[in-house]
């Protein structure tokens, strides 16, 4: 049960905060893409899938990336709530 919660919890912060940038899909093509440099993340890549542990996400989402737009979200997301967003994007949008 609590994995739903997560799962929808997730979801609703994703479209909230990270679509934008992300797309609605996760591949990144948006157009933030053709602005930002570099782009986002496309997590559907078989590269990031790869490379993207969940630990790296979650520190990524926590603490951001410097030399990108990806801001840390630590002030404004609980863990509960940086995991769940991980969860859901990882499940969801990469199939994992």
């Amino acid at each position: 049960m609590a994995l739903s919660v997560d799962l929808e919890t997730g979801r609703d912060i994703f479209y909230k905060h990270c679509k934008a940038c992300h797309g609605d899909k996760g591949d990144g093509k948006t157009f933030a893409a053709n602005v930002l440099n570099p782009p986002p993340k496309n997590f559907t890549a078989e590269k990031s899938k790869k490379e993207l542990t969940e630990k790296r996400m979650i520190h990524s989402v926590t603490k951001g990336r410097k030399g990108t737009a990806m801001m840390p979200w630590e002030s404004n997301l609980t863990q509960e709530e940086i995991q769940a967003v991980v969860i859901y994007i990882r499940q969801k949008l990469m199939q994992l």
